[in-house]
């Protein structure tokens, strides 16, 4: 018999099912004061992502080396 390889989103059920339980799981095992302080929304940390951010942080590297003379940690003599 062929061995049949089961497909894309059968895994993804098998993983999102998997991931339901084990969150079940730490749901029920939370402490009255842990579901308290755990926050109901979640926000994003930066107002962007992806491309525009990594070009803004480069961009204040570059300022922060160009203002200060920080070279990669070195010191010049």
């Amino acid at each position: 018999m062929a061995y049949r390889r089961p497909s894309a989103t059968e895994q993804n059920a098998s993983i999102r099912e998997r991931s339901l339980s084990v969150a079940r799981q730490v749901a029920e095992q939370q402490s009255w004061l842990e579901k308290k302080l755990k926050p109901k929304k979640i926000t994003a940390r930066y107002p962007f992502k992806g491309a525009p951010l990594l070009y803004a942080t480069c961009g204040f590297g570059s300022l922060g080396d160009a203002l200060f003379g920080y070279n990669s940690g070195t010191i010049m003599w």
